[in-house]
């Protein structure tokens, strides 16, 4: 027998069952996504899953589970007015920063659009804050705007104004640790829109431009509109760094004065690592989760973009 009579005989082996075609792509993209989901399972959803095991349990100040609470945890925290206050202090804050940074990021991206060597040392010098520390950066605020020997206070002497308590004053203190916040993400923002801007076709604004339309016209019909994705992304992240605001509260003010700055966020460390309660830090974590979903699925459902452009 021929070895081509031997391979197409009976003892032949059974070809193969092929995958269907539907899912013959998914070998080489689960392999290359497998390291992105190990890291997202490992730092953020086994995190949230302890949190919410540990929400329900009563421990010790050693971080020991000696019991479990139920549902107590929760109840407690929700009847809590000084959680309470914080949470809305928190919306508070995020109505006061996302605008503001919103509208300083859309302007430098406006103005830094060119490409030009100055324009790459301005983009550079407003990203600049992003990489510095957060202790490095609340400490330079809290020299900055001291009462005595803040430069910020010697240039309102030196213009005949009052000093300003921004570290002891309610308002002043509010202001203080937003304008840090602000100052700190206002690059990423900036980031935000100068992608978005690259992603506009030029032809759309040359071609208004040769209909007569100004710049001032062309801003507003033209590339404010096709910004909209960038808006609802730089909005949902703005919204999220302003219900992180922990670190300026815990170096600056630590809640005070008289309550101003006391974030939902700071109570959490409070909770967590002053009074080592470990379970009721878990229900407010989660409270707070909840309650950041919930602001930001609005914000996403009121500025979703249900056109697109090619």
């Amino acid at each position: 027998m021929s070895a081509i009579e031997h391979i197409g005989g009976r003892g032949a082996a059974a070809p193969a069952r092929r995958l269907p075609a539907a899912l013959r792509g998914w070998g080489p993209a689960a392999l290359f996504l497998a390291p992105a989901l190990i890291l997202l399972g490992l730092f953020k959803l086994w995190p949230i899953a302890a949190a919410v095991d540990a929400s329900t349990g009563v421990f010790s100040p050693g971080g020991v589970r000696v019991g479990d609470a139920g549902l107590a945890n929760y109840a407690d925290v929700l009847a809590d007015e000084r959680f309470r206050q914080g949470l809305w202090l928190s919306l508070f804050a995020a109505l006061a920063k996302v605008p503001v940074q919103v509208a300083l990021g859309l302007g430098a991206a406006l103005v830094l659009q060119a490409n030009s060597r100055a324009s790459a040392l301005a983009r550079a010098a407003m990203v600049s804050p992003m990489f510095l520390g957060l202790p490095v950066t609340t400490f330079l605020f809290a020299y900055l705007f001291d009462l005595n020997v803040g430069v910020v206070n010697a240039v309102l002497a030196g213009m005949g104004l009052p000093r300003v308590a921004w570290l002891t004053d309610g308002t002043a203190a509010q202001l203080l640790v937003v304008g840090l916040s602000v100052w700190r993400d206002v690059g990423l923002t900036m980031l935000v829109f100068l992608a978005g801007l690259a992603a506009i076709p030029p032809q759309t604004a040359q071609a208004a431009r040769l209909d007569g339309a100004g710049e001032w016209c062309v801003l507003r019909t033209i590339t404010l509109p096709l910004l909209a994705r960038s808006f609802q992304f730089a909005v949902v992240l703005g919204t999220l760094a302003s219900f992180q605001m922990l670190a300026p509260v815990l170096m600056l003010t630590r809640g005070g004065p008289t309550g101003a700055t006391d974030l939902a966020s700071f109570q959490i460390y409070e909770a967590a690592f002053v009074y080592f309660d470990l379970g009721r830090a878990s229900a407010m974590s989660l409270v707070l989760l909840l309650g950041l979903m919930a602001v930001i699925a609005l914000e996403i459902r009121w500025l979703t973009v249900r056109w697109t452009y090619e």
